[in-house]
């Protein structure tokens, strides 16, 4: 989405397509104010009726050397301070998604494991929906976060402890193999 004409007024008048009745923020390499700008005239004109969707909180995407990106979490953030309400968000940790697959597939929670980078979102999402919960060590999270929300005598904190956790997704290689 490009701004039309050279002024903040001449971004509000910009036709919107009246069929939109919702805005959906996920990962977005091409974010612009424009687009922020066109998501916030159509939460306005919509009201509360238009629904603000995210797609997941994560702050930042870990990179390989200790680097990172943006995450998702910061373009939604971005279109929620713009339009002054939150947004209902369908992936982890919102068990939204989890519900959706069960409801089409025979899944077991009991039998099913998550495995996850994030305490966050992955191992929050496991631990909310009755999962067995395996935290891979690669990713944002260290084992001295885990040990200090495990020590915690808060349920916030305590709902973010894995029930195991492998250094690398590579150590689960030989139990695959069985």
């Amino acid at each position: 989405a490009a701004l039309p004409g050279p002024a903040p007024a001449d971004w509000a008048q910009a036709p919107l397509d009246p069929a939109v009745r919702a805005v959906l923020v996920g990962f977005d390499e091409h974010f612009s104010y424009a687009k922020l700008c066109q998501a916030l005239r159509y939460l306005l004109r919509g009201g509360p009726d238009c629904l603000l969707v995210g797609t997941n909180r994560d702050h930042r995407l870990p990179l390989e050397g200790g680097t990172a990106i943006p995450g998702t979490g910061c373009l939604v953030k971005a279109v929620e301070t713009a339009a002054q309400r939150e947004a209902f968000i369908i992936g982890k940790p919102n068990r939204y998604m989890f519900d959706c697959v069960v409801s089409e597939f025979d899944i077991d929670p009991a039998r099913t494991i998550m495995v996850g980078d994030r305490l966050d979102t992955d191992i929050l999402m496991g631990n909310s929906c009755g999962l067995t919960t395996l935290l891979t060590l690669t990713g944002v999270t260290t084992l001295d976060e885990v040990k200090g929300h495990q020590e915690s005598d808060c349920p916030a904190r305590q709902s973010l402890v894995p029930d195991y956790y492998v250094d690398s997704i590579a150590d689960l290689l030989p139990a695959l193999c069985d």
